[in-house]
């Protein structure tokens, strides 16, 4: 296999553009500070609504970022960086279910990708990781930003999803992190499938997950979260396992996963049976006994 997966940044940026008809920006770039910092700036400068849906991707990140703050780090064409930013109408506590609704659906539309022999090998780890196995495939940022020109009501936020997936390089990662991390070059060797394959759909398959989120988002603004509670349960990595929760690198308790409520909430089964909801924000969730 080859150093890079990714198309340049002009073909990736063409096929996108004939991809997504519907979004009103769509642009692949060699380099930029962050993807998510660039949507989000453009939110609160940008007044004509027809910036939105947006897409931005870029093959190297100066500056990206992770959840609660972590820097992602990532080489030129190891890494499938990208930012999608949307127009919802949420009061601004349903804005953070919309975190593990980006997971589900990223998620999902990966295991489309492999097919269903592997499709089980894909999981989410709440709020929204991704995993290959019991390894870290893929992380996801989301924030929300009330825009400039908020139009029609009060709730009009709009939100930015940050998706970042190894291509390259797990072996190295795992070891320099010091935990077990997956690339998508691990999923193509299991699968027996040729380089050539990922080459031809990357560019579709982030396509898929834009508009996957697009209309999950707006299904959540119609229904709320309890249409996602079966998707999620598909994917669970977590279910029936023992889990730590860790606040600030402090480790706050102990319980055993038992999957969503209708809220987004993570439901701690603790020692006496009671289940407590956790709701995402800073705090960490790991397997019982895994170190820092």
């Amino acid at each position: 296999m080859t150093s890079s997966f990714l198309s340049s940044p002009d073909l990736m940026q063409s096929s996108l553009r004939q991809s997504l008809p519907e979004f009103a920006f769509v642009e692949w770039k060699s380099q930029v500070n962050s993807t998510n910092v660039f949507l989000l700036q453009a939110a609160k400068s940008v007044e004509e609504e027809s910036f939105r849906p947006a897409l931005l991707g870029a093959h190297f990140q100066t500056s990206g970022k992770g959840r609660l703050g972590r820097k992602w780090a990532g080489e030129v064409g190891g890494t499938l960086m990208f930012s999608c930013a949307y127009d919802v109408f949420l009061s601004d506590n349903k804005l953070p279910m919309l975190a593990p609704i980006a997971g589900i659906v990223a998620c999902e539309e990966l295991r489309k990708t492999v097919g269903e022999k592997f499709a089980s090998r894909l999981q989410m780890k709440w709020p929204n990781d991704i995993q290959y196995g019991d390894a870290k495939l893929s992380g996801l940022l989301v924030e929300t930003v009330k825009p400039s020109l908020a139009r029609q009501s009060d709730q009009h936020r709009v939100v930015v999803v940050g998706m970042g997936m190894n291509l390259l390089h797990a072996k190295e990662l795992s070891a320099s992190l010091g935990r077990k991390v997956a690339d998508w070059t691990s999923v193509l060797q299991d699968m027996h499938t040729d380089e050539q394959l990922l080459n031809q759909s990357m560019a579709l398959l982030v396509a898929r997950i834009a508009k996957a989120w697009n209309d999950a988002f707006a299904l959540y603004e119609r229904e709320g979260f309890a249409p996602f509670v079966a998707r999620h349960q598909c994917l669970d990595a977590l279910y029936n396992k023992p889990i730590d929760v860790w606040q600030d690198d402090k480790f706050v308790m102990s319980g055993v996963a038992k999957g969503l409520d209708d809220k987004a909430h993570l439901l701690l089964e603790m020692r006496n049976g009671q289940l407590l909801p956790l709701l995402t924000g800073d705090i960490t969730i790991r397997p019982s006994g895994e170190a820092l």
